[in-house]
């Protein structure tokens, strides 16, 4: 007989249809395997067991990011610092000009790079963040420096680029080949040919990248969308021949099932319809989307048409790794306008849905018997009834039962002003308050992560 052990404490398992099963009393038990043997109401528990501990907070799967970006951690939140007013340009491209390009081309240097990644496994780990897709640099060393330093349930992208950008930060085409089948050779699945925009990739070297993640079975991902002045750069200019932005990618063969793209805010219905037909999925990061004034992705049309999204942090525009921070702000943009919008539609979508995103399904993202015992305990202030209840007073502690309005729920784009500097204020201020709340991190039934025992 193995040996038991059991938490008792109140616990949110997100399902598969999208739902969330809440325990207010509930036990988590699993064998000296890491195996669940139980899971549900402790007063349902078969009698006899082991003795049990209560846990740190209320008991959930752990968190996975979606689309984010290492080099940029260690500027996090200061995507946009020195960026005066409203470019011409828009404030994506200033602020990739001024401070991300200079910050990834000291992934050059391979110090900074190790030292970087293990400041942001250790950061991802603390808010219960443990695995995701990630973009790197174009440098091949770099990315690979990534991947075996993160654990397997991390994906990782050397970017491309070759026009658009600083000459340092061009990808060496001469062994794209080499590079890639490199990379897919060592790491498998786990390496993502990564597209960093229309605007920094031209099609001839998009192509060559889509025919080697046909030939090695590799996915791809990119942004699309994410703001209307680069919107109308890739359309007018550079792609002019283009029916629309998404339809760039599709005619470079980019578009294909599984395919990440990031933001998708300002689409037509065409648009999304390529998305359908293509299977590609969505990387909502609504954090960034607010403090770029970006404008807000339209969930409505993104749900009613079967498109798979998950919410995630496109850290380093947003200030912190913090998966919380990302359900409060997706709950607050989206307050009023859809009414998809709820707390388990955001638990699930940083969970389970980004599993299933992510090829992760068979062990994360959900709790049942005979799956690894994965989980992260947050602190909670408050007792609750029911699982939205749960997830808004007890782990983001947010009022109930109406979301307040604030700045942060402007409609469309925004440009630097009074308005954009409030919506700043307010997501600063929440990644403040929800930035301790993880407890602990527990993988296959082994504590890998406890506050104050770094």
């Amino acid at each position: 007989m193995l040996k038991l052990t059991t938490l008792r404490g109140p616990i949110l398992n997100p399902q598969p249809n999208g739902s969330v099963q809440y325990f207010p009393d509930g036990a988590l038990q699993w064998d000296e395997s890491g195996q669940i043997t139980y899971v549900g109401a402790a007063a349902a528990l078969p009698p006899g067991g082991p003795p049990q501990t209560h846990s740190l907070g209320i008991i959930l799967p752990p968190f996975l990011d979606c689309h984010i970006h290492i080099p940029q951690w260690p500027i996090r939140g200061k995507f946009c610092e020195g960026i005066i007013g409203n470019p011409p340009e828009g404030r994506l491209l200033a602020g990739l000009n001024r401070n991300v390009f200079p910050y990834e081309a000291r992934c050059s240097d391979s110090e900074h790079v190790a030292a970087t990644v293990a400041q942001f496994q250790q950061d991802t780990l603390s808010h219960g963040v443990v695995g995701g897709a990630a973009y790197m640099t174009v440098h091949a060393h770099a990315t690979a420096t990534a991947l075996r330093s993160l654990p397997k349930e991390w994906s990782v992208g050397m970017v491309l680029m070759n026009m658009n950008c600083p000459e340092n930060l061009r990808t060496d085409e001469s062994n794209l080949e080499r590079d890639i089948e490199s990379l897919a050779a060592e790491f498998g699945h786990r390496s993502i040919v990564t597209d960093r925009f229309a605007v920094a990739v031209d099609s001839p070297l998009r192509r060559r990248a889509v025919a080697l993640a046909e030939k090695l079975n590799l996915r791809l991902q990119t942004h699309l969308n994410e703001q209307l002045r680069e919107k109308r750069f890739v359309e007018q200019t550079l792609y002019p021949q283009a029916q629309n932005y998404t339809d760039v990618y599709h005619r470079d063969g980019l578009l294909r099932p599984r395919s990440i793209m990031a933001h998708c805010i300002h689409m037509s219905e065409t648009e999304f319809d390529q998305l359908v037909a293509a299977r590609a999925m969505i990387a909502h990061c609504p954090t960034s989307n607010s403090l770029l004034g970006s404008g807000i992705m339209p969930l409505d049309s993104v749900i009613e048409k079967n498109i798979p999204y998950a919410i995630c942090t496109d850290v380093g525009a947003s200030p912190t790794t913090s998966i919380l921070n990302e359900m409060a702000q997706f709950l607050k943009v989206h307050a009023g306008r859809s009414k998809y919008a709820t707390p388990s539609e955001a638990l699930y979508r940083t969970t389970l849905a980004a599993a299933e995103m992510l090829g992760l399904a068979d062990h994360l993202g959900t709790f049942a018997i005979g799956r690894p015992a994965s989980f992260i305990e947050v602190r909670s202030p408050t007792s609750a009834t029911t699982a939205d209840e749960a997830i808004l007073q007890g782990i983001l502690e947010m009022p109930l039962p109406e979301l307040p309005e604030s700045a942060a729920l402007v409609t469309g784009t925004l440009e630097a002003g009074p308005q954009l500097d409030a919506i700043t204020q307010d997501c600063q201020q929440t990644a403040a308050r929800l930035d301790q709340k993880v407890c602990r991190v527990t993988l296959s039934g082994k504590t890998v992560w406890e506050k104050n025992a770094e």
